[in-house]
């Protein structure tokens, strides 16, 4: 089938708008809202011509006109590829399903790659599923990740050597000298996908006969059996990466989600799309980022370059970029007095969007009902539905001599280590004052925890800057005296440290930050917590969760645990101590008599326990004919499967211990009401806790989209495990740690329980490469805590993201606190609570933190005097100068919104 051009699906794509609307027009539910309809509009005005950046803001449903836009070019005969992170390909294929697109699962790597070629006698054999034969494909950001090292596996860059030979045997009759007797080519499956994508290249379904002519015609066959020669920067893994997009196919559509990361040219990122994906000439890109610039408004550049614009038309933008930039800077100084300023900015701002204005397209909070709603109900600015002004600050004066001499020596650190000792000293002071390299004192910041490395790796493949400084850099040979002053220094942190692991739990950005998410959960909250750095992050859950069951015990209530474990220990004697000290008394339950108490408690609770998880169990089986025979069990193999397996286990005593299981993760999923719980809600609790603990690809090892028994065995045995893995933890779960460690079955059953409102855990503590993107966190909180300052106001932005979302918790709060008559200064707002040592290195981060955030915003919200810069209004003129200035801002949303009546459909261009 061919590919209709994009006249084609311009046309879809206007007709699937009016079909959308018409259906809502009846009344029905549509599964595009009136935003999302005006985007697959203004899409269809512009992907005729170019490829776009979709840069609406986080959690206003990017990801479904991505859907709907793959849809309609498949329907016009086209292929699409969809990069995504790693950990999104889940998400990725649910939502593609929902909008009815079909899709293998996410192609991570070169081993999967070969998958589509198996060999004889595994599952799939005879079943063509060659990849260039699919419509459309997930791949990984991280696909073209190989390590390619001399002879280890030699079939990872053997496709080459196979694909020339076999070109070349189509083209020349016969196969290079010595190819039968070559050891590294041995590997059946690697000979079945060379052989399947010349011929496919030979029939024309791949456009790359040219490429392999070229490659047959340039390269020598010794130099491609050659094992050392596929290095990264080597001329043959270029090569290799090219045979291997041949393998995919050629796409007319390639759909980036993230598209911000990972910008420099050499990235996996940019690989992929520059090597590996073979493009039709007509081919468009769509980048997908709510942060296509973060740092620095030259970074539209990269973003644009990254959609394939061509260098003419990114040059007349660069242009407009680089004014609109300058004449921000001047306006925000001298709106007030220069009408000259204000015109400046009027023109520039006019010509930025005239210029960017076919390649982007952007909608922002500004548009949703509920923020809207606040604007008008408030009073307040709109995008004041964030309180961002409540920081939650050290004061440097109530510390503790140590700790005072502490914190007082890595600021002297700042200076001292400027040309000293580059990267441990630079590490200890900007991390000394949010808990990081305390422990151990300096000699810790010769070790790195694992998700520390990967952390700042991410930071430098992003483009990411870790310091406000600037200059010629860290001179390393530094003189003696100032090696032996930084030394002194380092001795005062070390006397902190040499109080050992127990000196995080008392660190005063921790107990800081201890404190202000304990308000918040005992005013019924949960709270998001975002970090750097492990340690400092595991302390704040260790002590919570010990702060926690030391309240539970003095009040009586249940706590979900039968002893401390050894881990756990040190954080509850510091919990012990910190009850003393609050409530001048001792903890009514002793230190040497806790585990006891602890495991009576849990016995006497063990007949509510049993009772509660045998009326669950009860549901579940009431359920199983209804389900079984249902709609349920046609549409979700798995379900079936699994329905059909419990129905032989219920009657089983033998596998009770499984069931218990089950049913322990579903008392807990939905809380305190469990016992009460209808057979509708347990058997849609179970279906989500099922698709947390497997993978929707998992357990149809044959690939023909129904679970045999014998799968269906297999599926319930990995349920049941990952579940018990999660449910039957130890420890107490009032607080949870979510780092580069979690599996991802745990980071989805996380992500579950967290937007339940009465389940465990309240408080989710996230590192920040892990949390900040594709995870839905909005159900159930509305507050995120920065426990470590970020560089990059795009990383803040994602996070932020995880809670301001479309239907979200705050969302709802806001709904009924306009219904029951709330005063406007009482409504709620979604809380940002940076963690700061104030006087200390820690406010200027955030003041260079809120400076790059400003020049975010004005890029891309349209709010280019933010209010705090604005401050006071004295009189009428002023008013009317802010005005004029924020009325010219540019805005890329095919959604004109005023701030008090119903949007209107428009284009900016």
């Amino acid at each position: 089938m061919n590919f209709a051009g994009w006249s084609d699906v311009a046309s879809r794509l206007h007709e699937r708008a009016m079909k959308l609307q018409a259906e809502q027009d009846l009344g029905l539910d549509v599964w595009l809202n009136e935003g999302q309809r005006a985007m697959l509009r203004a899409i269809a005005t512009r992907i005729v011509d170019n490829g776009l950046i979709i840069a609406d803001e986080v959690g206003m449903g990017k990801t479904r006109i991505s859907v709907e836009l793959s849809r309609c070019v498949i329907e016009a005969g086209g292929r699409v590829a969809i990069l995504v992170p790693p950990g999104l390909g889940y998400q990725w294929r649910d939502e593609l399903r929902a909008g009815g697109v079909e899709v293998p699962p996410l192609l991570r790597g070169i081993d999967g790659y070969f998958a589509a070629w198996p060999e004889e006698g595994e599952p799939n054999e005879g079943k063509p599923k060659d990849w260039w034969r699919q419509r459309a494909l997930i791949v990984s950001h991280a696909f073209s990740n190989w390590t390619l090292k001399g002879n280890v596996r030699p079939w990872r860059w053997a496709l080459l050597p196979q694909v020339y030979a076999s070109w070349r045997k189509l083209q020349r009759k016969s196969y290079p000298r010595e190819y039968h007797a070559n050891d590294y080519l041995l590997d059946g499956k690697v000979e079945r996908a060379a052989k399947s994508i010349t011929d496919a290249v030979k029939a024309g379904r791949v456009p790359a006969a040219a490429m392999l002519d070229t490659l047959i015609g340039t390269v020598s066959w010794k130099d491609c059996l050659d094992p050392s020669g596929y290095a990264k920067d080597d001329p043959r893994r270029l090569h290799l990466e090219q045979v291997v997009g041949i393998g995919l196919g050629a796409f007319d559509l390639v759909i980036v989600d993230e598209a911000h990361k990972s910008r420099g040219s050499d990235s996996m990122l940019s690989r992929l799309l520059g090597s590996v994906l073979l493009k039709q000439p007509s081919a468009r890109v769509i980048g997908m980022s709510a942060t296509p610039v973060e740092l620095d408004a030259s970074q539209w550049n990269q973003s644009l370059e990254r959609i394939g614009i061509g260098q003419t038309a990114l040059g007349e933008v660069k242009e407009s970029i680089t004014r609109y930039s300058t004449a921000i800077r001047r306006v925000r100084s001298a709106w007030r007095s220069s009408p000259e300023a204000r015109r400046a900015f009027s023109a520039a701002a006019a010509e930025f969007q005239r210029a960017l204005c076919p390649f982007v397209l952007r909608r922002d909070k500004r548009e949703d009902v509920a923020v809207r709603s606040f604007h008008v109900a408030s009073g307040r600015p709109i995008n004041e539905y964030r309180d961002e002004t409540r920081e939650i600050v050290v004061n440097p004066s109530t510390l503790s001599l140590p700790w005072l001499r502490a914190v007082c020596a890595a600021e002297a650190m700042s200076l001292v280590a400027r040309k000293v000792d580059g990267s441990r000293a630079k590490r200890l002071r900007l991390t000394m004052g949010n808990g990081h390299g305390i422990a151990s004192g300096v000699d810790s910041l010769r070790h790195v925890d694992a998700d520390d490395g990967l952390h700042e790796n991410q930071d430098q493949a992003d483009g990411e800057i870790l310091s406000a400084e600037s200059g010629s850099g860290i001179d390393l040979d530094a003189d003696a005296k100032r090696t032996a002053r930084l030394a002194w220094w380092a001795d005062v942190v070390h006397c902190v440290g040499d109080q050992g692991d127990g000196s995080l739990f008392e660190h005063p950005a921790i107990l800081a930050a201890m404190r202000a998410i304990e308000a918040a959960t005992q005013a019924g909250e949960k709270v998001l917590v975002f970090g750097r750095f492990t340690s400092p992050m595991a302390a704040l859950v260790g002590l919570l969760n010990a702060r926690e069951m030391a309240r539970k015990l003095a009040t009586g209530e249940p706590w979900p645990q039968s002893a401390v474990t050894r881990d756990e220990r040190q954080a509850v004697e510091v919990a012990w101590r910190m009850w003393q000290q609050e409530h001048a008394e001792d903890h009514p339950i002793r230190m040497d008599v806790l585990d006891d108490t602890l495991q009576h408690r849990y016995d006497a609770e063990s007949a509510r326990r049993e009772k509660t998880r045998k009326v669950l169990l009860e549901c579940l089986a009431r359920g199983i004919p209804a389900v079984a025979s249902g709609m349920d069990a046609a549409s979700d193999a798995r379900l079936g499967a699994v329905v059909t397996v419990m129905q032989r286990l219920l009657d089983d005593s033998s596998a009770q211990a499984n069931l218990t299981t089950i049913a322990r993760a579903l008392a807990e999923t939905i809380g305190d009401d469990a016992g009460q719980a209808s057979d509708e809600t347990v058997w849609k609790t179970f279906r989500d806790l099922l698709d947390g603990a497997v993978d929707r690809d998992e357990g149809d090892a044959d690939g023909d989209g129904i679970l045999e028994a014998d799968e269906a065995g297999v599926l319930w045995a990995t349920a049941v495990e990952r579940l018990g893995a999660e449910f039957n933890r130890p420890q107490g779960g009032f607080a949870r740690l979510m780092n580069g460690s979690s599996q991802q079955s745990t980071r989805r059953l996380l992500q579950q329980a967290f937007n339940r409102r009465h389940s465990f855990p309240h408080v989710l503590v996230a590192q920040s490469l892990v949390g900040r993107e594709g995870l839905n966190l909005h159900k159930a909180c509305r507050i995120v805590v920065m426990l470590h300052l970020e560089w990059n106001p795009g990383v803040v932005e994602q996070q932020i993201g995880r809670v301001d979302r479309v239907q979200s918790h705050w969302a709802a709060q806001l709904a009924q606190a306009l219904r029951d008559g709330v005063p406007a200064d009482q409504l709620p707002r979604i809380e940002v609570r940076p963690v700061i040592f104030g006087g200390t290195y820690d406010e200027h981060n955030w003041a260079v933190l809120r400076e790059r955030w400003d020049d975010l915003r004005a890029q891309l919200h349209g709010v280019v005097i933010p209010e705090r810069l604005a401050g006071q209004l004295l009189n009428v003129d002023e008013a009317a100068a802010l005005k004029e200035v924020l009325d010219a801002a540019p805005s890329f949303s095919p959604m004109v919104a005023d701030a008090v009546t119903r949007p209107k459909i428009a284009d900016p261009c």
